[in-house]
């Protein structure tokens, strides 16, 4: 649905392009982006955590639209507290909008009991957006009969701009739900000088419930399910994802369902349902996860658009030991 509205908005005209607030990027793997999904998963592990994430969507709409991300973060137990940063670049379309974000975030836990605790989070982010007026054809140009290079002189190809977040988690042994507020100081992200196009507020709330379906106690275990649902929203748009994977042992698979038909169209005939989302994940002795999602793209855009595909990769230190003192958040498996 944000790549819909992004392709309205290049159509639309030069103003439009430089003073839209399009959504924020999105993965359909959002516990393995922990650190984007809430500021408060940060160092919700036993240590250290490496995480690589690299979505592509709509190949079928050459060149696609891609994003990356890279992020590390650390568990400082004594203090009962997590630090860790990543970056994360998104490029819409061969000469669209450009994302690169650079954010720090601190997690602070706080214990209820041995079982039970409060997270808290903060994030600080510099974001540089940007774009190629080389691609598009403005006014002018058309004007002066097709000229090379246009000569509007309230172009700015590249804007920047700090931007703040926070978030807050409760967890139990097999229960958790989170929300986390993007966009705090709502920047303004206009590409026009003079131009005032503030970023809307993003509110994230997921949740999530694991069981064993073996016939053996939680702990001892060897296959268990997840249930978990992450609801969006942002300015005018929302959208809500639901679904489930098993763990058997090393490997993992899910279904996940995306949209809104029930609650919301935008206009007459535009339904909210976007995509079927298939899973499945594999993690080796040494604690290095991999797992691949493909979405089915259930829209009107249908498979035209050849869904989108995408990977994570996630490695953590040191090995996991049994510790009664303290039990981490129990969601992010993929």
């Amino acid at each position: 649905m944000k790549r819909a509205l992004l392709i309205l908005t290049l159509l639309a005209g030069p103003a439009a392009v430089l003073t839209s607030t399009a959504q924020d990027p999105q993965f359909s793997q959002f516990y393995a982006a922990s650190q984007y999904l809430n500021p408060a998963l940060t160092g919700n592990t036993y240590q250290d955590r490496v995480a690589l994430n690299y979505r592509l969507q709509w190949p079928g709409i050459q060149p696609g639209y891609e994003t990356y991300s890279f992020a590390y973060d650390h568990r400082f137990a004594d203090a009962g507290s997590g630090l860790g940063g990543y970056v994360l670049r998104d490029k819409a379309g061969s000469n669209g909008l450009t994302f690169t974000k650079i954010a720090m975030a601190y997690s602070y836990e706080a214990r209820l009991n041995r079982r039970k605790a409060l997270r808290f989070g903060v994030r600080t982010g510099y974001t540089m957006r940007g774009v190629d007026p080389s691609g598009y054809l403005f006014a002018d140009q058309v004007i002066r009969d097709n000229a090379a290079t246009s000569i509007e002189a309230n172009l700015v190809e590249q804007v920047s701009y700090l931007d703040l977040a926070g978030g807050a988690m409760y967890y139990s042994e097999q229960f958790w739900g989170g929300i986390s507020l993007n966009h705090l100081n709502r920047p303004n992200q206009s590409l026009m000088m003079e131009g005032n196009a503030r970023l809307a507020m993003r509110t994230s709330v997921h949740t999530g419930y694991r069981f064993a379906i073996d016939g053996r106690s939680f702990n001892r275990s060897e296959t268990k399910m997840t249930l978990a649902a992450h609801y969006k929203m942002q300015g005018k748009w929302d959208q809500f994802d639901i679904g489930g994977y098993i763990d058997h042992n090393r490997i993992s698979a899910g279904l996940w369902y995306r949209g809104l038909p029930l609650v919301k169209a935008y206009q007459p005939g535009y339904g909210n349902s976007e995509a079927m989302i298939l899973m499945v994940g594999f993690e080796t002795e040494q604690q290095l996860r991999f797992t691949y999602s493909f979405d089915v793209t259930i829209s009107k855009l249908s498979m035209r658009s050849a869904g989108a595909h995408e990977i994570s990769v996630i490695y953590e230190w040191p090995k996991r030991a049994k510790n009664k003192k303290h039990k981490v958040v129990p969601c992010p498996k993929f």
